[in-house]
């Protein structure tokens, strides 16, 4: 039985991960900026600037991860994934 392969970058449920994490950053941009200027509250001023951070660093994680497989599924690549391509090498399929 054959492992389906990773999401393109076209399929909703990559663009739905993406959606999630930029308004997630986009709330910890709020929270930073109104836990200071507005309600002086120094806690939630740091958990917005933590939530940008890790948003942002999630975001990029996926955009990259897309952009690669997208670029290695545009060469067309078919080779085999995870335990398909070792069983091969055991058997000395490898080609």
């Amino acid at each position: 039985m054959a492992r389906e392969a990773p999401n393109m970058p076209d399929d909703r449920i990559y663009q739905a991960i993406l959606i999630v994490l930029v308004v997630s950053l986009l709330i910890g941009a709020v929270l930073a900026l109104a836990g200071d200027m507005v309600w002086h509250n120094p806690a939630l001023s740091q958990g917005g600037t933590w939530l940008v951070f890790a948003s942002g660093a999630a975001y990029l994680f996926f955009r990259i991860l897309g952009a690669r497989e997208a670029r290695k599924r545009s060469r067309g690549s078919e080779e085999p994934l995870g335990r398909e391509r070792r069983s091969r090498r055991l058997r000395g399929d490898d080609s």
